[in-house]
């Protein structure tokens, strides 16, 4: 008999280790003995594909993490963590029970990178040097750009509300309103053709 798994491989795209802002789709699929939603028909639709939509750039201090270090801490296992919210969706949506879903679990990251990410200090990001940082130009370009990166996440997340593991609803845009409409688009697309 030819044994199953004996190893697993992770590829990591450079791109995905580098600083900057994007939005991310994170999609979810799972192999499981039966329907979850058989058993949770309340909570989740009767697919077993589920996505969760995210950003990076941080609303406090300018930095913007990489898409890995992203997926990493919204796996963190930590009940402290501020930032595993899809390990706390899997979790209240029923997907996942035990360690043993984990297991039947496989997770995608779709990355899109936009641009407009300088790194504005190497120094370590204190309450002083935050109170400096605050009045510099690069500073309110940082929240500049990273408002409009907010505003395409909240406008996605709204549209595609049935589809995701996200917990906040998103905003409703006109199309003419929408930053970024071919990543838009795009993502549209990408989770619609499931």
């Amino acid at each position: 008999m030819k044994e199953k798994n004996l190893y697993n491989t992770l590829e990591i795209p450079g791109s995905f280790l580098v600083p900057g802002f994007s939005i991310y789709v994170l999609e979810i699929s799972g192999v499981f003995d039966k329907l979850i939603s058989d058993e949770y028909s309340d909570t989740i639709n009767k697919k077993q594909k589920w996505f969760y939509i995210g950003m990076t750039g941080d609303p406090y201090y300018p930095s913007a993490r990489a898409a890995f270090h992203r997926i990493s801490g919204h796996l963190e296992l930590s009940s402290r963590s501020t930032q595993n919210q899809l390990q706390i969706a899997l979790k209240e949506s029923k997907i996942v029970k035990d360690d043993k879903d984990l297991e039947k679990l496989n997770i995608k990251m779709h990355h899109f990178p936009i641009k407009g990410f300088n790194r504005i200090t190497d120094k370590l990001l204190s309450t002083d040097t935050m109170i400096q940082l605050k009045r510099t130009p690069a500073y309110k370009n940082y929240q500049k750009q990273r408002q409009k990166i907010l505003v395409l996440e909240n406008a996605l997340i709204f549209e595609l509300k049935d589809k995701l593991l996200n917990k906040t609803e998103g905003v409703a845009l006109r199309t003419n309103q929408i930053p970024y409409p071919e990543i838009y688009k795009n993502i549209i697309e990408l989770v619609n053709n499931e």
